[in-house]
C-alpha cells in the first residue's frame, strides 16, 4: 500500500468514527420519560405529589406513576430504584431512623420547605404547657399510624418525662375527628402533630413545650431520590431544585388539596393562584422540540 492510499483510508475512518458529532456537539442521549413518586397518606405528602405529578405531566410532559405505600417502604423503594422519588422526607429529625439506614442509595435533591416541626398539639384553651404537664393526665394520647417519625419520636417522649398515657395509634383522618370533635366542645385533647398540616387554618393550636427536645428542633421537608437521578433526570431535578414553599403557599395547599374531591383538581386550583411563582419553578424546563425541515 503506498503512501497516498494509506492516507485516504485512515482520513475515511476518521470521518466514520466522527460522523456522530459532525454538528460539533455529541448525541443526546434520551431523557427518560416516565417519573415514579412513592407518597404517604399524610396530608402534605398527598398534596406535595399531587402536585409535583401536575408539573411534571402539565408543564415539563414526563409520565408519572404514583405509588402510595408507608413510610419506611418509600424510603426502601427509592433506595432500591424502585421509584425515583420521596418527596416528604422530614430531616434531620423526624425520619432519621429511616433515612440513615438507606443513606448511602439516597440523595437529597431539593429542600421543600424549610420550617418543619412535629410533637405534642394541644388546643390554645388547653391548661397544658409543657409535655411534663401531662403528668396526671389520664386520656390517651390520640397518634396516628405505628410507623410515622413523629409516633416514634412520642414513644421516646413518653419514656423520657415517665408518662403513662397510651399511645393510640390511628389514621390521620381519625386523629383529626378526634381533634376536630374535642376543640367543638372544649376538651381537652392531646395529639400528635405536625406543622404544616391544614389543622392550623382550621383551630387555633399549639405545640407543648419539650424542654428535653426530644421531637428536635425546626426541620426541613425534602425531595430524596436515587444517587443518579440529576444524570437520568435532569430536568426534575432542576424543578425540585426551585420547588420551595412559604409557610402561606404550603399550608394553603394542602388545604386546597383537602377541599377539593380530586387531589389532582386541589393541586391545580392551587397553581391557578400562584402562577408566578409555578413560572419561577419551570422556567426553561419544558423539553426541547425537534425541528421539522
Amino acid at each position: 500500500m503506498d503512501a497516498k492510499t494509506y492516507f485516504i483510508s485512515v482520513l475515511a475512518a476518521v470521518i466514520v468514527l466522527c460522523m456522530p458529532f459532525c454538528n460539533g456537539k455529541p448525541e443526546k442521549v434520551e431523557e427518560p420519560q416516565v417519573v415514579r413518586l412513592v407518597y404517604t397518606h399524610w396530608s402534605e405528602s398527598v398534596a406535595l405529589t399531587n402536585l409535583a405529578r401536575v408539573l411534571l405531566e402539565d408543564y415539563l410532559e414526563y409520565e408519572v406513576i404514583m405509588k402510595l405505600t408507608d413510610v419506611e417502604s418509600a424510603y426502601r423503594e427509592v433506595y432500591k430504584k424502585e421509584a425515583h422519588l420521596f418527596l416528604d422526607a422530614w430531616l434531620p429529625e423526624t425520619h432519621s431512623i429511616y433515612y440513615n439506614q438507606y443513606a448511602d442509595g439516597l440523595t437529597r435533591v431539593g429542600v421543600i420547605y424549610l420550617r418543619a416541626r412535629t410533637g405534642l398539639l394541644v388546643p390554645q384553651y388547653s391548661p397544658f404547657r409543657t409535655i411534663e404537664d401531662l403528668k396526671g393526665y389520664e386520656h390517651a394520647l390520640v397518634g396516628i399510624d405505628s410507623g410515622a417519625g413523629v409516633m416514634h419520636k412520642t414513644r421516646i417522649a413518653l419514656e423520657k418525662y415517665n408518662l403513662d398515657n397510651p399511645l393510640l395509634s390511628l389514621s390521620e383522618e381519625e386523629m383529626t375527628q378526634i381533634l376536630s370533635d374535642s376543640v367543638k366542645r372544649r376538651k381537652n385533647v392531646v395529639v400528635t402533630g405536625w406543622d404544616p398540616h391544614w389543622i392550623w387554618s382550621r383551630y387555633e393550636l399549639r405545640f407543648l413545650d419539650d424542654p428535653d427536645n426530644i421531637y428536635g428542633e425546626r426541620e426541613q421537608i425534602c425531595a430524596i431520590g436515587g444517587g443518579e437521578l440529576d444524570q437520568t433526570h435532569p430536568r426534575v431535578v432542576k424543578l425540585l431544585e426551585r420547588m420551595q414553599f412559604t409557610e402561606t403557599q404550603f399550608n394553603r395547599l394542602i388545604y386546597e388539596v383537602r377541599l377539593a374531591n380530586d387531589p389532582l383538581q386541589g393541586a391545580r386550583n392551587w397553581i391557578n393562584k400562584n402562577t408566578y411563582t409555578v413560572n419561577h419553578w419551570t422556567r426553561g424546563l419544558r423539553p426541547e422540540r425537534k425541528k421539522i425541515m
